[in-house]
């Protein structure tokens, strides 16, 4: 499939900030990741050494979702995050839930010990009911040319770690990427809107694979790629301009892990911080 194929004149949806849709907008909508994958796959790009990297080659590591982020630097930022929610009274010291021995109910585990004995009572339950809220994240990666790549991993590692906090007080994170941008053609009259699906609420949320799909590449590799194929000719020689759009966080900004944990629990309504 070629990026050509999309209609680039199908309205943004409903569930889209009505801030976002512009005059001469085009669309350029992938169902998800995989849909993303299958199209830059059948693309090549201009300046293939971009990046530091081949096409070919960063193409590959897209689709094995390979990360060039060290674990152990995931982890320390983890850590990080998890101290400054915690000194600031957002999460408690233990992350760790009082359980009740009960043979009825959710099951979420099984203790050990009355299992080999052949006792009855061996399945563990949450001791409290939780009500399930969710939340729909919108990831811009709008950003300007000076950005550096470890500020945006940082800054994707910040914000997967309080998403995984989030979710251990049951309010479950959607998590879409999107790209506004101005000025995208030759006389600078279109602007250009494009968004991929990358986590669902209840999905296994992953720093490995997020960094693998989010990163320098993404923008200034494969969705280049991407608009030198839709506009041709017609491409601004500068790609188009980084812009910011309302209620979407941006990967190239310094990310608060205060205040979006604050905010997201205040707008579902799951309680006082």
């Amino acid at each position: 499939m070629s990026s050509k194929e999309f209609k680039l004149d199908t309205p943004l949806p409903s569930i889209f900030p009505k801030s976002w849709t512009e005059e001469n907008q085009d669309f350029i909508n992938f169902r998800n990741l995989e849909h993303f994958r299958h199209v830059v796959s059948g693309l090549t790009q201009k300046h293939d050494d971009s990046c530091g990297i081949s096409y070919k080659d960063a193409l590959r590591k897209l689709i094995r979702g390979e990360s060039d982020f060290p674990e152990e630097q995931q982890e320390s930022i983890r850590n990080l995050v998890r101290e400054n929610l915690h000194k600031r009274g957002l999460i408690t010291a233990e992350v760790y839930e009082n359980y009740r021995y009960n043979v009825e109910g959710t099951t979420v585990g099984f203790d050990v010990g009355k299992y080999a004995a052949g006792e009855p009572d061996c399945v563990i339950t949450p001791s409290v009911d939780y009500i399930d809220f969710f939340y729909e994240l919108y990831v811009s990666i709008s950003y300007a040319h000076y950005v550096d790549d470890s500020d945006v991993r940082r800054n994707i590692a910040k914000l997967l770690a309080t998403v995984e906090e989030l979710e251990r007080r049951h309010i479950f994170i959607k998590v879409t990427l999107v790209l506004p941008v101005q000025r995208v053609n030759s006389d600078e009259s279109r602007c250009m809107f494009s968004s991929i699906p990358l986590f669902s609420h209840k999905d296994t949320k992953s720093v490995k694979t997020m960094s693998s799909v989010v990163n320098d590449r993404l923008l200034r590799k494969f969705y280049f790629a991407v608009m030198e194929d839709v506009y041709g000719e017609n491409l601004s020689t500068f790609y188009g301009c980084a812009t910011a759009v309302e209620g979407a966080m941006n990967v190239g900004n310094e990310f608060n892990e205060i205040d979006m944990f604050t905010r997201i629990v205040e707008q579902v309504g799951a309680g006082s911080i």
